[in-house]
């Protein structure tokens, strides 16, 4: 959908005790609106990005059409792509030990991780990309290993910053020295470094010199350079094991539909919104912030609940539960359809009367389009023999029955699903 409708809602605290039990009962009963939706969601945790905090989970509905990954493991762990932590690999221990020499080699036009890997003809695992960034107005460099990516959302909290962002050319080869794919960590001791986890592993490593059209070998950290901070700061990827049990991660994309945030006191000390607790002294409140994307849920409900015909809508979200599909005009079929209306609505079904001039085949794919639960089908074939014709959106034929016990087995599936529900 175009638009974003949101439902809101804060809460304030004098305690972080106190939050930490409101957040649960919200994070409880957005379970159970979920549930309630039909919808099959999946709880990760996630990062809090720019609205701050120190703890967050979004609830997600994963389907092939979401914006968001999802990395998951059999184990139960669950986290967004900008959250998600992988094992660290074991340290090259033998390497380790036996240092080589450092050195430069010439390395003409290789300012890509593929372009050296070939050059060189080693793993891209081998090999320090170091990116410069600029970070509250202030440079930095990220080292992940080679066939790694960064993850922006990490570094910004081991660097302590709120606003970052890559440097353009013109910085990096001020600060390096050297034009853009030949930067390195040896020798840059006035920058601030942060490396990630799975370079401390490394042994041997090649690194940018930070002279165009060169690299050095025999990288060793420790001897030849010394990071400000060493901190897991890259994107897991597919292949990756679990940080907590060692399985292999899985991926896939997903859609948020809700999110819930321990905000902390972020927002109020910057607005000096303080209360006396019950001492007397003055602190500012902490707050927590609770958010789900309505039209999200929609979009979710038919992503994930669909067939070449149409929508399926679950029962508590469909646009009406039932629809009535009236074939012919006859005084007979009017006031079987008619009557059918009324019971229903009285039996608290929400109803759809087709009663359009159209062709029995057109109001039938209408009716699988639009996706309603359960459809009821009036005709003069089907009346001749005292019945109607009762068909579930998900099941493939109908069943005759006569009118009343037609509105019967409506009521009963209408209400056992939503009873099942709440």
């Amino acid at each position: 959908t175009r638009e974003f409708l949101m439902k809101d809602a804060y809460s304030f605290h004098l305690t972080v005790e106190d939050l930490k039990l409101t957040y649960e009962k919200m994070y409880q009963a957005y379970c159970r609106i979920f549930e309630r939706c039909g919808l099959d969601y999946v709880v990760v945790e996630a990062d809090s990005g720019p609205i701050g905090g120190e703890s967050s989970h979004e609830f997600m509905v994963p389907t092939d059409a979401g914006e968001d990954t999802l990395v998951r493991c059999s184990c139960g762990y669950a986290a967004n792509l900008e959250k998600a932590t992988a094992a660290t690999p074991k340290a090259q221990k033998q390497e380790q030990a036996n240092p080589e020499e450092l050195r430069e080699v010439h390395t003409p036009g290789a300012t890509t991780i593929d372009a050296l890997t070939k050059l060189l003809n080693i793993a891209p695992e081998r090999l320090i990309k170091t990116l410069v960034l600029i970070g509250d107005g202030k440079p930095l460099l990220a080292l992940v290993r080679g066939d790694h990516g960064l993850n922006e959302a990490k570094l910004a909290h081991a660097a302590g910053v709120t606003d970052l962002e890559m440097a353009d050319a013109q910085t990096v080869e001020k600060l390096s020295g050297a034009a853009v794919g030949f930067a390195g960590p040896v020798g840059l001791t006035d920058l601030t470094i942060i490396a990630d986890t799975t370079v401390q592993t490394m042994a041997n490593a090649a690194a940018g010199a930070n002279k165009t059209d060169y690299h050095l070998l025999g990288v060793n950290i420790g001897r030849d350079f010394t990071p400000s901070t060493v901190a897991d700061i890259r994107l897991a990827q597919p292949g990756d094991r679990c940080a907590k049990c060692d399985h292999e991660l899985q991926f896939s994309k997903g859609v948020e539909i809700g999110h819930v945030f321990q905000l902390g006191t972020k927002y109020t000390e910057a607005l000096g919104a303080n209360v006396l607790d019950e001492n007397g002294s003055s602190q500012p409140l902490i707050m927590g912030c609770y958010g789900i994307g309505l039209n999200r849920i929609m979009a979710s409900a038919i992503e994930t609940r669909s067939d070449e015909n149409g929508i399926i809508w679950p029962m508590n979200i469909a646009p009406f539960q039932v629809i009535l599909v009236q074939l012919g005009k006859s005084d007979l079929v009017l006031s079987t359809a008619q009557k059918l209306y009324e019971d229903l609505t009285a039996r608290g079904c929400e109803v759809l009367w087709d009663d359009r001039p159209a062709r029995p085949g057109v109001k039938f794919k209408d009716a699988d389009l639009i996706g309603i639960p359960l459809r009821i089908t009036i005709g003069e074939k089907s009346l001749a023999n005292g019945n109607v014709e009762l068909k579930a959106r998900t099941e493939k034929d109908p069943q005759l029955l006569d009118p009343s016990a037609a509105v019967d087995a409506v009521a009963k599936i209408v209400q056992s699903e939503l009873k099942g529900q709440t």
